[in-house]
C-alpha cells in the first residue's frame, strides 16, 4: 500500500499513516527499511498494512521514498567492534620488552637506579594502549528506535568500552531511567572479562616486579 504520513511523534518513535484509501494506519519506527533520516510529516511511503492482536490496523515494512534501503537492519545498528591495529601490537610487543628488560637489568645489578629507566617505554606503551580511539563511522543507527546520530562523547566512551549496541540521546535517557537488571550488567561483565583479563595479568606482574623492586632497594638503603 502507499499513503503519507500524517502524524508523527520522533520522541516516541511512532505515528500514523494516510493511506490513499483514506484508513489512518499506526506505524513504529522499528518498521522502518529505509535509512538515513527519521520519518517527518508528509512524507510518502509504502507499507504493508496488517492488523494487531487487538484487531488493529498496522504497517510494517514501512519504506520512505526516496530513501535508500537497508540490506540488512542487524549490520546498521551494530557498529565495528574496537579492533587492535599494528600500532597496537608493537605497543604489545614495547611494553613486554620493557618490563622483561628492566627485570633483568634489576636482578643483574640489583640497583634500581639503573633500572628504573627501562621501564619508562612500558608506561607510554601502556598509555598508548589505553588511548581512546575513534570509530571508523562518524555516525551510528540506535539500536532501539534506529535513529541515525553522529557519535559524540558519550558514545564513542562506550564503544571505546567494547559495546557495539548504541543508542541516541534519548533512548539512552529512557534506558537509564529504566534501571537495567543485574543480568543485562552480568552479560556486559561476561562480555568484557576476557579482554581485561590480558592487561590486568600484565599489570599485576609489572606492579610484583616493582614492589619487590622498591622493597629490595629500601632494604639496601636502610643497610
Amino acid at each position: 500500500m502507499k499513503g503519507k504520513i500524517s502524524q508523527w511523534k520522533d520522541d516516541k518513535g511512532f505515528g500514523f499513516i494516510t493511506s490513499d484509501d483514506n484508513q489512518k494506519v499506526f506505524f513504529h519506527v522499528s518498521s522502518l527499511t529505509t535509512k538515513g533520516r527519521r520519518p517527518e510529516i508528509g512524507d510518502v511511503v509504502v507499507f504493508v498494512d496488517k492488523k494487531d492482536d487487538q484487531n488493529r490496523l498496522k504497517a510494517t515494512s514501512v519504506a520512505i521514498e526516496g530513501l535508500p534501503k537497508t540490506s540488512n537492519n542487524k549490520s546498521h545498528t551494530q557498529v565495528e567492534p574496537k579492533t587492535k591495529n599494528i600500532f597496537d601490537y608493537i605497543l604489545i610487543i614495547v611494553l613486554v620488552i620493557s618490563v622483561v628488560f628492566t627485570a633483568y637489568i634489576y636482578f643483574k645489578s640489583s640497583n634500581i637506579e639503573s633500572s628504573v629507566i627501562f621501564g619508562v617505554p612500558a608506561v607510554i606503551a601502556f598509555l598508548l594502549l589505553n588511548r581512546q580511539k575513534k570509530p571508523k563511522n562518524s555516525s551510528f543507527n540506535c539500536s532501539k528506535c534506529k535513529k541515525n546520530e553522529r557519535f559524540g562523547s558519550r558514545s564513542i566512551t562506550a564503544w571505546n568500552r567494547g559495546l557495539t549496541r548504541l543508542y541516541c540521546n534519548t533512548c539512552h535517557v529512557q534506558w537509564l531511567r529504566s534501571r537495567p537488571s543485574n543480568n543485562q550488567a552480568e552479560v556486559y561483565s561476561s562480555s568484557k572479562r576476557g579482554g581485561c583479563l590480558g592487561v590486568f595479568t600484565l599489570i599485576a606482574t609489572t606492579a610484583t616486579l616493582g614492589g619487590y623492586s622498591v622493597v629490595d632497594w629500601l632494604v639496601q638503603s636502610v643497610t
